[in-house]
């Protein structure tokens, strides 16, 4: 009997009209496509033609902790640069060389793509009191267009499109007006946390959440034309503790205190439904603006269910086993990357860690998917 990996490779190659798709290690063995005039409709969009690509988010799109620190040396000594913000190996938005990133899959196909994130800083975390000069400190080393925040929650998604927008604006060698963009928006999981929090969860409830993710779309559409907003789903975080509990070598500073809600009684499961009720309103989100038919603009939604408790260990940064490591930003920018080209009704329920986890090459005829 085929695997669910292995029916969702089969799906995904079967939505192409050459013989010409495959499934390769590295983008580098993916065939060039053929060079076309660019097109004038957002359904008509294939990777080539994505010259601008930004990111809203939280601590897992600034690349927190991705690089972890060396188990085999003392744990204050390799502190230090575990704490920082690896922004160039952030799995949607970074930008460094043979970085397995989703700007890097499209730099492949389109060279001239601008935006992406590169390096590494210091931490910079964002909470309710000091987001807005958080947002100032971006931009002087390697942001780009990685408007994403350590520690931000979806009510702070408007501080983070103020620093999006003006820097896109002002961004060099583009064409504001008719270049194709991609927005890539990931974010909940503080927002998860944070629903134990009696002065704060008001904030955090899904019509909350949905509302500032709905603001922050409508805000997108009035404000940059000819963009693709890519919505991805939220993580259930109550799922990484049981987990990570069970590995103390790996997670020798395992920090649940990122976390509050999960060190109340039930707070796991408040944890659980809020990431069920927000992924329905992304979802709700997502069919509300395929209703509406604007040339120019659209949102696709990635639903990433991962099964997080059968997750190997290492998927998980050392620096606090909650942030993914650089095997776990690798491996979901493939599985993001993959869902672009297929349906939406085709997109997998269920997603299972793959070590072999492969990329898609799309093709002449194949087209970013969204509907």
């Amino acid at each position: 009997m085929p695997t669910r990996s292995s029916l969702y490779l089969i799906l995904l190659t079967s939505f192409t009209a050459l013989t010409a798709a495959k499934n390769v290690t590295h983008i580098t063995e993916c065939p060039s496509l053929t060079p076309r005039c660019k097109p004038t409709n957002v359904n008509d969009l294939r990777a080539d033609d994505i010259k601008v690509i930004g990111a809203l988010g939280d601590s897992i799109t600034t690349g927190f902790g991705i690089m972890g620190f060396d188990l085999s040396i003392p744990q204050l000594a390799a502190m230090e640069n575990a704490k920082n913000e690896y922004r160039g190996l952030s799995y949607g938005i970074g930008g460094d060389k043979n970085a397995f990133t989703i700007p890097n899959y499209i730099e492949h196909y389109q060279p001239n793509i601008t935006g992406f994130s590169k390096g590494a800083h210091p931490v910079q975390t964002c909470n309710p009191d000091n987001c807005n000069r958080t947002l100032s400190l971006l931009g002087n080393g390697g942001d780009g267009l990685n408007a994403a925040l350590t520690g931000a929650t979806s009510m702070h998604l408007g501080y983070e499109l103020d620093y999006l927008i003006e820097s896109m604006q002002n961004i060099q060698g583009i064409d504001f007006e008719n270049d194709w963009k991609m927005i890539n928006i990931q974010i909940g999981s503080n927002d998860m946390c944070g629903a134990c929090n009696t002065s704060y969860v008001n904030e955090v409830t899904p019509e909350k959440y949905g509302g500032y993710i709905e603001a922050a779309i409508d805000r997108i559409h009035a404000s940059v034309p000819n963009v693709i907003v890519n919505l991805i789903s939220t993580f259930n975080v109550s799922q990484v503790f049981p987990l990570t509990e069970a590995y103390p070598n790996h997670c020798v500073n395992r920090n649940i205190d990122l976390c509050p809600c999960a060190s109340v009684p039930g707070g796991l499961e408040i944890m659980s439904q809020l990431n069920n009720a927000y992924n329905e309103k992304l979802v709700q989100i997502y069919k509300k603006y395929q209703k509406s038919k604007f040339h120019n603009f659209t949102v696709v939604y990635q639903p990433i269910k991962f099964n997080i408790p059968a997750f190997p260990i290492d998927f998980f940064s050392t620096l606090d086993c909650f942030h993914p490591s650089l095997k776990g930003h690798e491996w979901v920018s493939k599985v993001i990357w993959n869902q672009l080209f297929l349906p939406q009704s085709y997109k997998p329920k269920s997603i299972d860690f793959d070590g072999n986890q492969t990329i898609y090459c799309p093709v002449d005829s194949d087209r970013i998917n969204v509907h």
